[in-house]
């Protein structure tokens, strides 16, 4: 039997459906997360090529995952003034990283909202919290969003093992490419979350910043209004795709909040 509009929590909150996709439940309605969106839609060739990975690379995906989490807790707590505490085993992706930190004037959000007119965007332990929208349904968890000299910034904070790059590679340059298919799939989660926050709060973000550390650099790539409207353009293409495809099961949940 699925939920009445009356029995679902007022503040919103993650969820894992049955058939593995990560989903948000705000406004009375399930929506899958920016990256599940991002990940259902990659080509197939893509995929295979990500499996392939995994296999040839036993634990990797886990050993990112676990150092992408140390990176976002080391900024979150430098932007609130505590010690970023960064295990040795990642000192090398924290070196540098803190620069584009301070180039903000004003933070807004760090993880969840740190002003009082976006507390509604929290969930019910405060701990959390999402942007979503109900127009395109999709919700997710942006990284930062403040102000730099008055310029209105959303940022993403990324671990690789090799940078980022805006622009296409040379061909046979395999590293390039994969930098250029990451910065393209973060672009795209960021326009997201900034589409989304505009339709909850009317905060529109005028540019984007992909913060992200190498075991040998960190860099800090701005990506200005106009390149940002192409962006949201390409992920809303694939977010109607998403939901052409996607037959999940929305009644058959966990609660992931905790």
């Amino acid at each position: 039997m699925s939920q009445s509009e009356e029995a679902l929590p007022n503040k919103p909150y993650r969820i894992q459906t049955a058939s593995g996709y990560r989903k948000y439940l705000c406004s009375g309605l399930y929506m899958p997360s920016v990256t599940t969106v991002l990940s259902a839609t990659e080509s197939e060739k893509s995929k295979a090529g990500l499996r392939t990975w995994q296999q040839n690379n036993p634990g990797a995906l886990e050993e990112a995952s676990k150092r992408g989490s140390a990176i976002h807790l080391a900024c979150e707590n430098y932007i609130r003034g505590l010690d970023p505490n960064v295990p040795e085993e990642y000192q090398d992706f924290w070196n540098g990283l803190s620069q584009y930190l301070d180039w903000f004037d004003t933070i807004h959000w760090s993880e969840r909202p740190l002003r009082q007119d976006w507390y509604h965007l929290r969930s019910d332990d405060k701990e959390v919290a999402f942007v979503w929208s109900t127009e395109h349904k999709y919700a997710g968890c942006p990284d930062l969003i403040g102000e730099i000299g008055g310029v209105r910034v959303i940022a993403d904070f990324k671990t690789s093992n090799g940078p980022y790059m805006n622009t296409f590679p040379e061909r046979g340059d395999r590293m390039g490419f994969g930098g250029f298919r990451k910065y393209q799939k973060c672009a795209q989660q960021m326009a997201a979350y900034r589409l989304a926050l505009a339709e909850r709060t009317g905060f529109k973000c005028d540019a984007a910043l992909i913060i992200v550390s190498t075991p040998e650099t960190s860099q800090g790539i701005f990506i200005d209004s106009d390149q940002m409207d192409r962006f949201e353009a390409k992920f809303l293409k694939r977010c109607k795709q998403f939901h052409d495809i996607d037959n999940s099961d929305d009644e058959d949940t966990e609660d992931c909040s905790q």
